[in-house]
């Protein structure tokens, strides 16, 4: 799981490539976010970071995972079932055992407690979705045990649409992108997404849908210009 992206200590300095629009919009976003970038949930054009199977001269233009908020519902759970054991005592079943077995079902319950928060934690961590210069990636982790990659280039994207349901999601600014592609490539979650590429729940949606058009433009141009890479 560590090798899905890396930070390295030394790397040289890439030229930032796009439009005029697509350079302005992200510098205007990561002077908004240069701040907390929302908690590690959207870095614009982050520094020292690198992806395995990236270009040699690709640039990483943004790198988004879900908000941090999506996270509150198993915090919030976590924090419930951390003070369950405290009420065990009310319950006949566990109250028939003695102290030794009792401090067993402790001890195994925080264990379960604290792998589910590690898990939660390294899963949000890792399922990230990178737009370079280049190419659109989003990587997914079901489990700790299995990853799901799915890269399209820029110039197979068709169309590019951003969703906000619910009030939760317009007060915190984050959205779902769904991106349509040329490629016969297909998510193992396409049927309950309806897309090969869908970004799920990442702040500023029609910012970052924004970015992406202006991306596709800028591609459409140097093809017909015959300077695709």
């Amino acid at each position: 799981m560590v090798d899905v992206f890396r930070r390295d200590k030394v790397r040289k300095k890439r030229k930032r490539k796009g439009s005029g629009v697509v350079v302005a919009e992200a510098k205007k976003m990561r002077r908004e976010f240069s701040g907390g970038r929302w908690l590690g949930s959207l870095s614009v054009w982050p520094k020292n970071v690198s992806f395995e199977a990236q270009h040699k001269d690709e640039v990483v233009i943004l790198l988004a995972r879900r908000h941090i908020v999506t996270n509150l519902w198993w915090i919030a759970l976590s924090c419930l079932l951390f003070f369950v054991p405290f009420f065990w005592g009310a319950f006949p079943v566990i109250a028939v055992f003695n102290f030794e077995v009792q401090l067993g079902l402790w001890v195994v319950w925080y264990l379960g407690l604290l792998f589910f928060i590690l898990e939660r934690l390294l899963l949000w961590y890792y399922n990230i979705y990178i737009i370079t210069d280049e190419r659109i990636i989003d990587i997914d982790f079901f489990g700790l045990l299995y990853k799901n990659l799915n890269i399209a280039q820029i110039r197979q994207i068709e169309d590019v649409n951003y969703s906000q349901v619910g009030v939760f999601s317009s007060f915190f600014n984050y959205g779902d992108i769904v991106i349509q592609t040329a490629s016969e490539q297909k998510s193992v979650e396409v049927d309950k997404e309806g897309a090969a590429f869908t970004f799920n729940a990442i702040p500023n949606p029609d910012r970052v849908a924004r970015v992406l058009g202006e991306l596709i433009e800028q591609e459409e141009l140097e093809e017909h210009e015959g300077r695709v890479r």
